[in-house]
């Protein structure tokens, strides 16, 4: 199981648990309501690849290290490529205050864990977001990280990297449930994690991901 708690106890305690329950077999295409999915080949994905590269070298904007290319990521697991089961908790206290079945792609973990780490290892003056995507509508991971100033703070820079991060995690509750469109709102929760728990919470993603059978 995956799990994120803001480190408080009694009343005050609230967590995400996230257990990834079971891997489904592969069908190509993969339908669920609105939420359609396919593999594609490799070849096809380098094409697409390489063509947002073009498009990107076209455009105007002025280059920025953010969002990361994942050029510098290793290589996906093909074999686990593929649509997740997972069971996701909200907690207040001692009480569960939702509790919904889902189906994660394996890719929208990976990509989280990986993108996580890039930003965490950036230096920048403006909020930057990471998002799951798209892929997985029915699961949203929304994560800012925030610029400060420790000196304007009366923090010792030594100490104080000038980060904090904001977590909103939340549930397509329609989708969830079999409904036919996406609408991207539902139950969920706003954690303030370190960074060291945001990614410590993305390793155990992938890990429950990776592992399950």
């Amino acid at each position: 199981m995956a799990l994120l708690t803001n480190d408080r106890s009694g009343a005050g305690y609230l967590a995400v648990e996230l257990t990834v329950d079971k891997r489904l077999q592969p069908i190509t295409p993969f339908a669920r309501g609105p939420v359609v999915s396919w593999d594609i080949p490799d070849e096809v994905s380098q094409e697409i690849t390489v063509l947002l590269e073009e498009l990107a070298a076209e455009s105007e904007e002025p280059e920025s290290d953010w969002p990361p290319s994942g050029n510098d990521w290793p290589p996906v697991d093909r074999a686990k490529v593929g649509w997740l089961q997972c069971t996701i908790r909200f907690v207040v206290g001692t009480a569960v205050i939702y509790q919904q079945g889902l189906l994660v792609q394996y890719g929208t973990f990976w990509q989280w864990h990986y993108m996580l780490h890039d930003l965490m290892a950036t230096q920048h003056t403006e909020e930057r977001h990471a998002y799951s995507g798209s892929e997985s509508p029915e699961l949203n991971m929304h994560l800012i990280r925030h610029y400060y100033d420790p000196v304007e703070w009366g923090l010792d820079p030594a100490t104080n990297d000038g980060y904090s991060h904001s977590l909103h995690i939340y549930v397509d509750s329609g989708i969830a449930a079999g409904g036919a469109e996406v609408y991207g709102e539902g139950p969920g929760m706003f954690l303030y994690p370190t960074q060291a728990k945001a990614l410590a919470f993305a390793r155990q993603l992938l890990a429950e991901a990776d592992a399950a059978g």
